[in-house]
Order: C-alpha cells, then sequence, then structure tokens
C-alpha cells in the first residue's frame, strides 16, 4: 500500500510502495495517469498494477504472459486498462467488478485492426462500455510518451555533430559540434527546447539549450557513478537524472543542479556493474510531483518541496572555439 511519509512535515518524499514480489523483478514501464492522481506499474512478471495517490491500491492484473504485459499501459474511464506493444497489439482488461477480466485483444491486420473477443458481457451496460471503449481507438492507440511531445523536430547525429530539423519541412534549425562521438542515447525535451546527451567513453552528462546556443555540463563533479536514465518534467524546466541510489534534479533554463533525491538503496544495475538501470522514472503531469521504482519499491516525492531543500548549485555553460564545444 502506498503511504504518507509523515517523519517530517516538509521532507520531499510524500509517499511510497513496496511491490510484493522479487525485489529484483525490474519494471517495465511507470506512468502517471493524465489526471495524475494515479501511478500505473508495469512489472517485467507480468503484472500491471494501478496505485491511487489517495494512498489506496486501485487493482492488481497479473496477465498469462509478458507479452500482455505491453510496453505501456492506459486507465481509460476508471474502468478499463489497457496495455499496448510497439507492434500495435493491445489487451483490454474490465476492473470495474474488482476482478481484472481480459475482455478483448487487438491487432493490426491488412485490413486494419482485427478484435479477438475473450470474455463474455454479464449484461447489457458492461457490452456498452466495453463497445464504446473499442469503438474510439483514438483515445488507447499508440504509446502515451510519443503523444506528450509538443514539437515538430527531429533530432539526429552525423559524425561528431547533433543536428535539429524541423519534421514538416526539412530544415535544418540548428546544430551542434561537440568535438567528439556523441552517444546515440541523446533526448529531446518534450518541447523540442532541450536535448540531453552523452559523448562515448564518457559518463558525464551535458544538457544543450537550442535557442540560446548554450550547453552545460550537468554532472561534472557528482557524478561519480555510472549514468543510467533520464526523463524530462512535462513543461521541459526539469530534467531528472538517474544515478546509482539516487536521483539530480537540473534546471533546464539555468544548468543548475536543484535537488537530490535518494531512492534509499541502489538499483540492481549499480550492484551487478551493468550499464542498463532497472529503475524507472517520471513526472506527474502538472509537474508536482516525481516517482520513481524500481523491482520492489515506488517512490513519490512533492517536486516544490525538493527545490526548496536542494542541495542547490549554480552552473555555467561551456565555451566554444572556432564553433566546437570545448568540453
Amino acid at each position: 500500500m502506498l503511504y504518507r511519509v509523515v517523519s517530517h512535515p516538509l521532507t520531499p518524499l510524500i509517499g511510497e510502495a513496496n511491490i510484493p514480489c522479487n525485489e529484483w523483478f525490474r519494471p517495465r514501464y511507470l506512468f502517471f495517469t493524465p489526471d495524475g492522481t494515479r501511478i500505473i506499474h508495469g512489472s517485467v512478471d507480468g503484472t500491471i498494477r494501478v496505485w491511487d495517490l489517495s494512498l489506496r491500491e486501485l487493482i492488481k492484473i497479473t496477465t498469462e504472459h509478458i507479452s500482455q504485459l505491453g510496453d505501456w499501459a492506459r486507465l481509460l474511464n476508471d474502468h478499463i486498462i489497457v496495455s499496448g506493444t510497439s507492434e500495435e497489439s493491445y489487451n483490454f482488461w474490465d476492473i470495474i467488478s474488482g476482478t481484472p477480466i481480459r475482455f478483448c485483444t487487438a491487432s493490426q491486420a491488412s485490413k486494419g485492426l482485427d478484435f479477438t473477443s475473450l470474455a463474455s458481457p454479464p449484461n447489457d451496460v458492461t457490452t456498452q462500455r466495453w463497445e464504446m471503449i473499442l469503438r474510439d481507438a483514438n483515445q488507447w492507440q499508440g504509446d502515451p510518451r510519443v503523444h506528450s511531445e509538443t514539437h515538430n523536430r527531429v533530432a539526429y547525429i552525423s559524425e561528431e555533430s547533433i543536428f535539429v530539423d524541423e519534421k514538416s519541412s526539412n530544415t535544418n534549425v540548428a546544430s551542434l559540434n561537440v568535438g567528439s562521438d556523441p552517444q546515440e542515447d541523446f533526448m529531446m525535451s518534450p518541447s523540442g527546447k532541450f536535448i540531453s546527451f552523452r559523448l562515448l567513453g564518457s559518463n558525464d552528462s551535458y544538457l544543450w539549450n537550442i535557442a540560446t546556443q548554450t550547453v552545460y555540463r550537468l554532472d561534472k563533479s557528482l557524478f561519480h557513478r555510472m549514468f543510467f536514465g533520464r526523463e524530462w518534467s512535462t513543461d521541459g524546466h526539469y530534467i531528472a537524472i538517474e544515478r546509482s541510489s539516487d536521483f539530480t534534479l537540473w534546471d533546464t533554463r539555468t544548468g543548475a543542479l536543484v535537488s537530490i533525491l535518494n531512492f534509499g538503496r541502489a538499483f540492481r544495475a549499480a550492484v551487478l556493474g551493468s550499464r542498463v538501470s532497472d529503475g524507472r522514472l517520471c513526472f506527474s503531469p502538472d509537474g508536482r510531483c516525481f516517482a520513481a521504482a524500481d523491482g520492489g519499491r515506488i517512490r513519490l516525492w512533492d517536486m516544490e518541496i525538493a527545490v526548496q531543500y536542494g542541495p542547490y548549485r549554480r552552473n555555467h555553460p561551456l565555451s566554444f572555439r572556432d564553433g566546437v564545444l570545448i568540453m
């Protein structure tokens, strides 16, 4: 169960959930629902959980096969959970009765979506509810992380430079020569205004403000551990960077470190020395909360209090020489 942490009235940590499974079962995904009132957690053991932030567990779904877990999940009308995959297949569970019923699957076929019914509705009301959900595919198709983007830009790497183009016109917006080969795991913010990147052979992370053509090194002195996941706040004003057992929060407009959030224990990858983390992290749609999870725990922080607590560290943009970034 989620519970409110009350040991200190102004602690950034405001909630925690312990997941009753092996702590090394890494999460496949972690999402807030669009209204920000629930968190959806998909675990590689094949379980989907929806946590109500009023501190009650809403539902637990144990899938029949790991493929049904999907790459993401949505909660529709408080009644239906749909999970989807990158191959555009979908599974639907009705949770209104308290016992999840997988009532339908859908997959792409040559003539559009192919639906397969798996359960019979107990009454006419349930039939109407199922038909209504399935009729409006726009509300459940596609990865919700992609739909949150508000820009029309594409970024790519060519030799030692990162380029940003407008998708509609294929015109170049900006380019950044970093003087070395960038890693392919660069990330553009939802607004298309910032890019987080690394260089080959380096664990340091960098932030590029495309509009002002400024670049900040984010983890020059603090970062003595491996570089794992990153996540942008919805408005793009903050980026969270995962380390071995905590997260650093950075203001993208100034490059300043604004807070460090402790997860309370090391992620599995940090223990085993892997380059891939078992953690997942996300911001609420309104930017007020930040959540993170590994295989056995979900933690929730209040962003306003986290920024107030710090620690705070100013940052200065890096310099250029002959158009090449000086690292």
